[in-house]
C-alpha cells in the first residue's frame, strides 16, 4: 500500500470518552438481546476497545499529528438512549486524541455521516481524497460512513486494530463488508 500524506485525511469515528463497564444480565440492551449476542462476546468487544483499539487509534491519531495530516472527529450529536458507557453528557473525542485548534470536530445524527453532518463539505474543502480510518462500528457508524465515502470516490484505508464493534465476533465480519482499498495493521501503517 502507498500513502501519500499529502492526500490523506485521519478519520476518527465515534471514539468517545467511555467507561470501562462490563455488559451484565442486568444492564444487556434488548438490542443485543434480540440480536443474540452473548456476555462473553460483548464483553471481549469492550476488552478490545480499552487493550487494543484506543492505544492502537491514538497512535494513528498521533501519526496523522505527526505526519501533517489533517485530523476529523466525528462523534454523535448527543448521548444514545441506553448508552451508559459513554462518559458525561455531551459526546466528545476521545481525550487521549489530543485535538488541537487546527483539527475538525463535528457532529452527525445519523449512523452514516455524509448525510447527517457537513464531512462532505469538509473534505472538498481539504482538497485530498485518502481517508486513514478508525473507529466503529464496523458494521454501523464507521462501515456506513466508509461506504458513503467510497460511493463519493474517496480511497479508504481502515487500521485494523484501531477499529471496533459492540460484538467481537461481529468486529472482522463488518470490515469484511466494506470495500476498504487497504485494511492495514498498525505495524504496516507506522512503517511509513
Amino acid at each position: 500500500m502507498e500513502l501519500d500524506t499529502r492526500d490523506t485525511v485521519f478519520v476518527s469515528v465515534d471514539i468517545q470518552p467511555r467507561a470501562r463497564m462490563p455488559w451484565t444480565e442486568q444492564n444487556l440492551l434488548d438490542a443485543y438481546r434480540e440480536e443474540q449476542f452473548t456476555l462473553g462476546e460483548l464483553n471481549q468487544a469492550v476488552d478490545h476497545f480499552f487493550d487494543v483499539m484506543l492505544p492502537a487509534a491514538e497512535a494513528v491519531s498521533e501519526f496523522a499529528r505527526q505526519r501533517g495530516i489533517p485530523r476529523l472527529f466525528v462523534h454523535w450529536s448527543r448521548k444514545a438512549t441506553g448508552d451508559f458507557s459513554i462518559v458525561g453528557d455531551e459526546p466528545r473525542p476521545h481525550d487521549g486524541f489530543d485535538v488541537q485548534p487546527d483539527d475538525w470536530v463535528i457532529a452527525k445524527t445519523e449512523m452514516d455521516a455524509f448525510p447527517s453532518s457537513n464531512i462532505a463539505d469538509i473534505l472538498a474543502g481539504l482538497g485530498r481524497r485518502t481517508l486513514l480510518m478508525v473507529g466503529g462500528h464496523t458494521r454501523g457508524c464507521l462501515g456506513q460512513t466508509a461506504k458513503s465515502a467510497i460511493a463519493r470516490g474517496y480511497r479508504c484505508v481502515l487500521v485494523r486494530e484501531a477499529s471496533f464493534d459492540c460484538s467481537y465476533l461481529r468486529w472482522p465480519k463488518g470490515i469484511d463488508e466494506v470495500a476498504y482499498d487497504h485494511v492495514v495493521s498498525l505495524a504496516e501503517l507506522l512503517r511509513y
